[in-house]
């Protein structure tokens, strides 16, 4: 079973985001990789962490140039080394920063004068003061008799190449021995949307995506999902979300666009900031996706508080909507008149607006409200509009007969979205 594996990631910190992706990917596959960020005990130096390497069944190295020259890595290789099967239990994945020139005698070169600083140093200095140094020193002489002989291992092995793997994980998986039957990411649909324009046929789409699946993938997720509509679309936009509130806070992280080359330019919407692509498919990665993310997750609040906290405005404000809407037809049909009329709008105007205010303080809602929010979201927008009207500073922005119709729309707005906000608000009991 490929799950009982152990597998063990040697990598230099300058490639940590490399590292992270292929612990992600590997995760989501069910596989345990030991690593220093998480593998170190506290009863366990990170000498003996380093030395555990030879326990395990596979060790994936990120071979860079910071690699080569980074004595923490360079100690792992060489406690690996100790194991006579070591070169059956390597994966190398290499960048192309690493200098084959002269077999290695460029990084021989290069500890051979690390190694001479510290030999220098501890002639300097009362043998008891730099002890660790002379530690150092002899871990440095294992590094340069073995780093040729790395070198050339790195060179007769079959190893893959940074950049190939940026393309696929495919020979990843194989070496590892994992079985996948399908290379792209998993993906649900959540929301679909006709958004056409004009002439422009346009499409946009929420899925949810789990983000630790390497970008390569991904990026087949989007490709699939752009193939499967362009024929009956000229534009379609994705955004791709990791989790469910994430879709409620807008937190996106990543998104793409596709636009038909046929569509004339007049009818294409602005281009997004891309960052990426695939073919012609424009691709944005949020970087700032995790920041938002706990912004957005110390802001949230709970199904429950949502409810108490909007029930509280909503038993202020809509009486006060339905007066303001009772005193707008008793106007219409002659009751009262137009300064009777006024005089409420004007009197209740601060405390519409107070309360509308309050209604943007809110913490941002899980997902399984975002229905209730929007039509409570609405409700105030509708209120507010009713009494800005007939405000004060606006008497003389509409004509009374234009002022009288788009009150009318919104007390017809008003009682349909409040019956909407009622059936949303039954589904969350």
């Amino acid at each position: 079973m490929i799950e009982e594996k152990q597998i063990f990631l040697s990598y230099s910190h300058k490639n940590m985001d490399l590292a992270n992706e292929i612990d992600n990917t590997l995760r989501i596959r069910g596989i345990r990789v030991t690593r220093d960020i998480r593998g170190v005990k506290c009863s366990q130096g990170f000498k003996e962490f380093m030395k555990s390497i030879g326990s395990h069944d596979l060790v994936l190295m990120l071979i860079s140039d910071q690699y080569l020259k980074s004595q923490a890595c360079m100690f792992e290789v060489i406690e690996f080394m100790k194991e006579s099967n070591y070169k059956q239990r390597v994966i190398l994945i290499v960048n192309d920063d690493v200098n084959f020139d002269l077999k290695g005698i460029l990084y021989l070169k290069y500890w051979e004068e690390k190694g001479k600083l510290i030999e220098e140093t501890i002639k300097k200095h009362h043998r008891e003061k730099v002890k660790p140094l002379e530690e150092e020193s002899d871990e440095i002489k294992l590094i340069e008799n073995n780093i040729i002989e790395f070198i050339a291992t790195i060179r007769d092995l079959k190893y893959i190449a940074f950049k190939e793997l940026n393309k696929s994980y495919k020979e990843l998986y194989e070496r590892i021995g994992l079985k996948i039957d399908k290379s792209e990411a998993n993906y649900d649909t959540i929301t679909e949307e006709d958004v056409s324009f004009g002439l422009a046929r346009r499409y946009s789409t929420n899925v949810l995506i789990n983000k630790d699946y390497p970008k390569c993938e991904i990026k087949d997720a989007l490709g699939e999902i752009v193939f499967s509509l362009k024929a009956n679309n000229d534009v379609i936009w994705i955004f791709a979300y990791n989790k469910l509130d994430d879709i409620s806070n807008v937190n996106w992280f990543c998104r793409s666009y596709w636009v038909s080359p046929d569509l004339d330019q007049e009818w294409r919407p602005m281009r997004i900031k891309s960052n990426d692509g695939i073919e012609d498919i424009e691709i944005e990665w949020n970087n700032e996706y995790e920041k938002y993310r706990e912004f957005y997750k110390s802001h949230s609040g709970t199904k429950s508080e949502i409810i108490k906290w909007s029930d509280t405005l909503l038993e202020q404000v809509v009486p006060i909507a339905k007066t303001a809407i009772e005193k707008f037809i008793q106007f219409q049909s002659s009751e009262i008149d137009d300064e009777e009329f006024l005089e409420h709008m004007h009197k209740n105007r601060k405390t519409v607006q107070e309360l509308y205010l309050q209604s943007g303080k809110r913490k941002y809602p899980p997902y399984e409200c975002r229905e209730y929010i929007q039509k409570f979201d609405n409700i105030f927008a509708i209120v507010d509009n009713i009494f800005l009207f007939h405000s004060k500073e606006n008497m003389d922005t509409w004509p009374e007969k234009t002022r009288i119709i788009m009150t009318e729309q919104e007390k017809n707005r008003f009682y349909k979205v409040l019956e909407e906000l009622n059936y949303e608000r039954k589904k969350l009991n």
